[in-house]
């Protein structure tokens, strides 16, 4: 099992591994103002060490934020059309990062937050250089889907036509357009009282975690950097088996 967590996690939380932190941050809710997504899919992100991140060629005026120091985000605009939300982590001046890649709705989504394409699959942005709302739970037709551990507000959508809440964040880009965020929030300190927080959810324990290869990414494609909670619809499809810890 990950470490427990208990309110919103300290800066020391994510001064640590990539992989420990990403492993961690999955059930966890990251919160913006009425919006809060439990996170269910991440992808961790490396430094100079790791050829599919941002960081590898050392700092950019892009990237230099992935230097730390830790526990701030990391927004930045991908195929001309989606922004995604990254935490930084790892110690200062050592690069690294965890894309987000999906949550699930644990509340209420303004509905300009909720891309009209959601019922189609985006594309598969990785780290590499180069009428209302929608409740928790609630399906196309209006009837819950079985919102998971620490999710609320579950219940019917309450309008005709309503996109289904496990698509609203399944991917990085609509998670960040779920969440609100764009990249004037690259920087926002994740710790404490800003805009923008993590906060502690149900522990997901170690069976339940999935592991494979990063998607979307032409280089490091044979590092199990993908973390997921196994059996959550929110998840990327075409993910590979589970593999060992």
């Amino acid at each position: 099992m990950g470490r427990e967590l208990t309110g919103v996690p300290s800066r020391d939380f994510y001064d640590r591994p990539v992989l420990a932190v990403a492993r961690d941050l999955l059930g966890t809710t990251v919160r913006h103002g009425p919006v809060a997504l439990r996170v269910t899919e991440v992808e961790a992100y490396g430094g100079t060490d790791d050829p599919a991140s941002h960081a590898f060629r050392g700092p950019t005026p892009r990237s230099r934020v992935m230097f730390g120091p830790p526990g701030h985000a990391y927004v930045y605009f991908v195929y001309g059309m989606h922004w995604c939300f990254n935490v930084v982590c790892g110690p200062e001046g050592t690069a690294a990062a965890v894309l987000i890649r999906a949550g699930a709705v644990a509340g209420s989504v303004p509905a300009r937050h909720v891309p009209g394409s959601a019922r189609q699959p985006e594309p598969e942005p990785g780290l590499e250089p180069g009428a209302g709302s929608v409740a928790a739970g609630a399906t196309s037709s209006g009837t819950t889907r079985g919102a998971g551990p620490g999710e609320a507000g579950a219940g019917s959508a309450g309008a005709r036509g309503a996109t289904a809440a496990w698509r609203v964040a399944s991917g990085p880009g609509r998670f960040a357009r779920a969440l609100g965020v764009d990249g004037g929030f690259t920087g926002t300190d994740l710790v404490g009282s800003g805009p923008v927080t993590v906060h502690s959810g149900a522990p997901v324990a170690e069976t339940q975690v999935g592991r494979g290869p990063r998607i979307g990414i032409r280089t490091g494609r044979d590092r199990p950097y993908r973390l997921w909670i196994l059996h959550e619809p929110s998840v990327s499809r075409g993910r590979p088996p589970r593999m060992p810890a």
